[in-house]
C-alpha cells in the first residue's frame, strides 16, 4: 500500500465525523440512477459487498431495494459507525486484503479514486477474481487528468487520482472483464465531473 493511500486513510480516521457532516445523507440524482442500474436484474438472493461503506448511506439505499449487502471499510472509525447503525460491517482494505468467496456484485462508490494507478490496476484484477460468473463490479471515479491532494470537505489531506474513460478501457479488458458501461455526470461540488462504471465478468 502506498504512502498516499496510508495518509488518506489516516485523514479519514481522524475526521470521521467531519466526513459524515459534510456528506449528503440521501442518494439522489445521477448517483441514484447509477445504483438503480447496478441493481437491475440482479438475481434474488444475490451476494453483495460494498467497499468503503463509510456511514452506510448507499448500503441503506441498496437494502431498501430488497438486497442484503455486506458493509466494509478500511477505516476503523467508519466500521464502528456502521456497526452502531446496525449494519453488518467489518474492516477490509481492497489493496491489502482478500475477499472471502465470490460475489454477484462488488460495489465501491468513491473508493478507487484514492488509489494511485498501480494500486488501481492491482485492485481491479483482484476484485475481478472475486466475482461470480456474470457478476458485476460497480465503482465511481472523478473525471480529469493527473493526481492531486485536497484538504476540502474534511480539512485533512486526501489523495485523488483522476481518470478519463479511454484510460479505463484497457485496464478493464486486461483485468478480464467482458463488457462495461462508463457513464458521466456533473455535480455542483468541487472536482464535479464523475465517472460511473459497471463492469461485468464473463
Amino acid at each position: 500500500m502506498s504512502d498516499s493511500n496510508s495518509k488518506t486513510l489516516r485523514s479519514y480516521q481522524e475526521r470521521v465525523q467531519q466526513y459524515i457532516d459534510g456528506t449528503s445523507q440521501d442518494v439522489t440524482g445521477a448517483a441514484k440512477d447509477w445504483i438503480d442500474a447496478v441493481l437491475s436484474d440482479l438475481p434474488a438472493g444475490a451476494r453483495l459487498v460494498e467497499l468503503g461503506s463509510a456511514f452506510g448511506r448507499d448500503a441503506a439505499y441498496i437494502a431498501s431495494r430488497g438486497f442484503d449487502i455486506e458493509c466494509t471499510d478500511a477505516v476503523p472509525g467508519f466500521v464502528l459507525q456502521l456497526q452502531s447503525r446496525d449494519f453488518k460491517a467489518r474492516c477490509f482494505n481492497a489493496i491489502t486484503d482478500e475477499l472471502d468467496g465470490r460475489y454477484d456484485l462488488i460495489f465501491a462508490n468513491a473508493v478507487m479514486l484514492h488509489f494511485d494507478r498501480g494500486e488501481f490496476a492491482f485492485a481491479l484484477g483482484k476484485l475481478f477474481r472475486s466475482l461470480k460468473s456474470g457478476g458485476r463490479f460497480a465503482f465511481s471515479l472523478k473525471r480529469g487528468r493527473g493526481e492531486s491532494w485536497s484538504n476540502e470537505k474534511i480539512g485533512a489531506p486526501r489523495f485523488f487520482c483522476y481518470w478519463q474513460p479511454d484510460d479505463l478501457e484497457p485496464l478493464l479488458r486486461d483485468a478480464g472483464f467482458a463488457r462495461w458501461s462508463i457513464g458521466e455526470a456533473g455535480t455542483q461540488r468541487a472536482h464535479a465531473e464523475w465517472l460511473f462504471i459497471i463492469a461485468r465478468a464473463p
